[in-house]
């Protein structure tokens, strides 16, 4: 493979619902809204994940759960700033994950 691919053109991040179908989000969205009621007293629950997916075949490589509320943005953020900076060999080995 080429030296100077970047991961970004190999991969694509974005934050997803969790999994588990309308039903089970709309329970998390509740619950997050609770927990922001009670002003953090109660854990919420995780919403969203940054899921890192392979450009050419859509295949997830990476689901990253962000167990905070805010947090999601600033993972997606990370994690695409080392899409833009790394060799998708490099990203996937980051990442622990098995070359395919």
């Amino acid at each position: 493979m080429d030296d100077d691919l970047q991961a970004a053109a190999v991969f694509a991040a974005a934050l997803e619902p969790r999994p588990g179908g309308r039903l089970r989000h709309g329970i998390r969205v509740a619950g997050a809204f609770v927990a922001e009621l009670a002003w953090g007293l109660l854990p919420g629950p995780t919403v969203y994940d940054v899921v890192v997916r392979r450009r050419d075949d859509g295949e997830v490589v990476v689901r990253i759960p962000a167990d905070e509320p805010g947090v999601p943005a600033h993972m997606l953020t990370a994690v695409r700033d080392e899409l833009g900076a790394v060799a998708p060999e490099e990203f996937l080995a980051r990442w622990s994950v098995p070359a395919h």
